[in-house]
Order: structure tokens, then sequence, then C-alpha cells
């Protein structure tokens, strides 16, 4: 019998199984903690929109800002669709431009959610990448290839030269463009003579019309109410350059009232500059 007892096998106290358990639901509840507060921190990273245009690295001249408002308010009046411009210091915390990009779409919700035509442009400056987000209902109009020589033509040259103003409304006038053909409409002030890239093909020893037509109407749609007016009547515009990221945005529009509600894909394409 004391053989028979040395050989038994000896069994934990229920106050020892119930000091585990605790233990093991410590580690879950901290484990869940961290990944939630990393969220939390991430979430509480993302800028809110101001409007279409969302100047968050202060790098969007302010008549540049009101331009692009005015014709994203146009597209969206008459298709629904609804285009974002967001600047940003740095995409950070996300790892890419492309998780930024998916974040905000998602947090926004660009474009009318029963078609999802949503579009962001979207451009961090430390990083020197810019990116172009499609909504579902737009990637039949602009594929990833399209999205990327979008920016090739129309962006990333005026932002290789520091021109992040001009690059940005070259692209939006680009977009809007595209998306007015898909919808078969014709936007007030916008003519088919809208094409940065006849700007960005080879130099030539004489002087090319369809610069000349494109900088006209760069003048006089985009610029001619802030820029002619000011000059015949004296009237003052204000400096461009400043502030960070989450910072007052630059722009804002009188009819921007949020984003309607479009979902996102992952369609588009970044580049660097």
């Amino acid at each position: 019998m004391h053989t028979m007892k040395n050989l038994e096998r000896p069994t934990a106290s229920p106050g020892r199984r119930h000091d585990h358990l605790r233990c093991v639901r410590a580690a879950i509840l901290v484990a869940v903690l961290i990944v939630a507060g990393g969220a939390g921190l991430a979430a509480q990273a993302l800028p809110r929109p101001r409007g279409f245009v969302n100047d968050f690295a202060d790098v969007i001249s302010a008549s540049d800002a009101r331009a692009m408002e005015e014709v994203i308010a146009s597209l969206r009046d008459q298709t629904g669709a609804e285009i974002a411009v967001v600047t940003v210091r740095t995409y950070e915390p996300y790892a890419t431009i492309d998780e930024f990009g998916m974040a905000l779409a998602e947090a926004w919700g660009v474009g009318a959610s029963a078609g999802d035509t949503g579009v962001i442009l979207m451009l961090a400056l430390e990083e020197r990448r810019v990116r172009l987000e499609v909504g579902y209902g737009l990637e039949g109009a602009i594929p990833d290839g399209r999205a990327g020589s979008l920016l090739d033509r129309y962006v990333v040259p005026d932002l290789r030269e520091g021109n992040y103003s001009a690059g940005l409304l070259n692209g939006v006038a680009a977009i809007t463009q595209i998306v007015a053909e898909e919808f078969g409409v014709s936007l007030t002030g916008v003519s088919a003579q809208a094409r940065p890239a006849a700007r960005r093909g080879a130099p030539t020893s004489g002087v090319d019309l369809g610069d000349l037509v494109y900088v006209l109407f760069v003048l006089l749609f985009f610029g001619g109410r802030w820029f002619f007016w000011p000059l015949l009547f004296g009237r003052r515009r204000r400096g461009f350059f400043g502030g960070g990221f989450g910072s007052a945005a630059r722009g804002g529009s009188t009819r921007f009232t949020g984003f309607g509600g479009g979902g996102f894909g992952g369609g588009g394409a970044s580049r660097g500059f």
C-alpha cells in the first residue's frame, strides 16, 4: 500500500487551477487591448474631410483649391460621382500610401453609395508618393492601368518639379473629363480641350496649338475668376504655403455637406515622384 501511494500522480488544487485560468484570461485581455489600441491609433491618425479638397500639407494654392472644389461639385451635381483631393505631410502610421488610401476610402466613403462612384487623389509629401484610389463603380472607366497612365502623364511631371498645386489641378481636370465622358454629360466650364498631357509631348521648335488651348482653358476656367478679376478690380489673393498633417485644411466648399458613402476595393495606382 505504501508503494501504491508513492505512484499516485499529484493533482492540482482548485485554487491553483483558478489562478492559472486567471492568468490565461489576463494574457488574452492584454493581447486584445494591444490590438484594439493599435487600431485606435491608426483610426485616430486619419484626418476628417473638410471639403472636396483637403490640403493638410498646405501645398495647394487658394485659387486652385477653389477651382477644384467648383469643378468637383459640378461633377457631383450632374453624375453623383465625387472626387476627393487629399495632401498630407506623411501617411504614417500606415506602412504604404496604398494602405492609407484604403483606410481613408473606407472612413470617408467618397462617391455615391448607389454606384460606388468615388475617386481619391492623394499626395504624401515626405514619402514623395501619389496615389489614385478608384471606387468600385468607376473601375471600368479608370482601370488600374489607366489610373497609372493618368498619374504618369498628368500629375507626376509637375510633382517632380515641386509644382504640387499644378499637378493636382491637372489630375482633377483629367479625372473629371474621364468621369463626365463615362456618364455622357458635359460639365459647365469644362471643355474637351482639358488635356494636361498635351503639354507633356516632345518639345517642338514652334508653338503648339494644343498647348495654347490648354493654357487658355486653365486660365479661363480654373484661374479666370481669381486671377484676371483681381487684376481688373484690385482684389488681393492670400499666400499659399504652410501647415501639416491634421491641421485645418485649405479649401472647403460651401456646397460640401459630406461624402455619399461609396465603396472601394483597392483599385487604382500609386507612383513615386
